[in-house]
């Protein structure tokens, strides 16, 4: 007596551990949906249309690329003319400063001999006059000379202010073209980046595509090698079966199922979170089925299958099928 007892005790504690145990994995199963036919070709068209979407996003981009290429090389070109312009203005600029310093020279070196050694010969010219018409003449003659010389000195020092506010102007305008540039530069990059993204993002898409429709393929050829008579199947399951016997009294012990109806072969235990029950479903071996009952164990993806006999439980055991979901 006390030896049952203990055996009793050690097995309600094994079990009560196990319980525990399961409890902490199963508190969390991993959600999977069923695969319809229907939902994969809405996903296909769903991925479609984003794949198209990023087409349009890539040949936006792309053309705004050659938009913004097209505009560098045109703000280069402009850089070019003025870096040109400058160094001729330059050039000019320098020609100009070098004329000025000369004239101013020489209009200070025939000053200072006029003052030096002509002012005796002017006043010569001036005494010698035979009449005053000749003597206004003479003094006429020498101040025209002197305010040619006055007049050239200002036209180059005008032409020089000109082209060095020319110059200004052109360095003014390089540098207004190069901060274009340099924005340009930066949109061009910050567009190739956003291109990288898209094309990445494009390919991902595509290969989404691709496993979807792969997959759409494959369940349409399980499908088509197992399609029963008289019903449709529009999805499946991968799951993992076991089974459980319908004199046992089913999984809540009174024989009586989670939706009412009593246990016998075609009625299976679903997690009610991934297959709701009432169901309709199709087991390869085994036949149309209704999701009717759930379990403590019957957690994700797992199904149990009620049998009439022990013999059918034990000869079915536990493996991995496909659960097809009836139209």
């Amino acid at each position: 007596m006390n030896f049952s007892k203990c055996l009793v005790f050690k097995f309600t504690g094994i079990f009560l551990i196990a319980a525990f145990i399961s409890g902490i994995f199963f508190s969390f199963p991993k959600k999977i949906n069923a695969l319809t036919l229907q939902e994969l070709s809405s996903q296909i068209a769903a991925l479609t249309d984003e794949e198209e979407a990023l087409v349009e996003e890539v040949i936006t981009v792309e053309a705004n690329i050659d938009i913004t290429e097209n505009e560098i090389t045109r703000l280069t070109g402009q850089i070019s003319l003025i870096e040109t312009e400058l160094k001729d203005l330059n050039e000019q600029t320098s020609v100009l400063q070098e004329n000025l310093e000369q004239k101013r020279d020489l209009l200070k070196k025939r000053i200072i001999y006029s003052y030096k050694y002509s002012h005796n010969n002017v006043i010569k010219m001036i005494m010698t006059a035979r009449d005053i018409n000749e003597f206004a003449s003479i003094i006429y003659l020498f101040k025209n000379i002197m305010r040619r010389d006055a007049e050239l000195l200002e036209s180059i020092r005008a032409d020089k202010e000109s082209y060095d506010r020319i110059m200004r102007k052109s360095q003014e305008k390089k540098k207004e073209l190069e901060e274009s540039k340099t924005a340009k530069q930066q949109e061009q990059e910050k567009l190739k980046s956003n291109l990288e993204k898209a094309n990445m993002l494009l390919e991902k898409v595509k290969l989404e595509k691709t496993d979807v429709a792969r997959t759409l393929a494959a369940i349409k050829e399980r499908i088509a090698m197992i399609q029963p008579e008289g019903v449709t199947l529009t999805g499946e399951w991968s799951m993992v079966a076991t089974a459980y016997f319908a004199g046992g009294g089913g999984l809540n012990g009174n024989g009586i199922t989670a939706t009412g109806l009593r246990a016998r072969k075609g009625i299976v235990a679903v997690d009610p979170r991934v297959i709701r029950l009432g169901t309709r479903l199709y087991i390869e071996g085994y036949g149309v089925a209704i999701a009717g009952d759930t379990g403590g164990w019957i957690k994700g993806n797992r199904v149990d299958l009620c049998f009439d006999t022990l013999e059918e439980c034990f000869r079915y055991g536990r493996r991995k099928i496909y659960v097809y979901l009836v139209e």
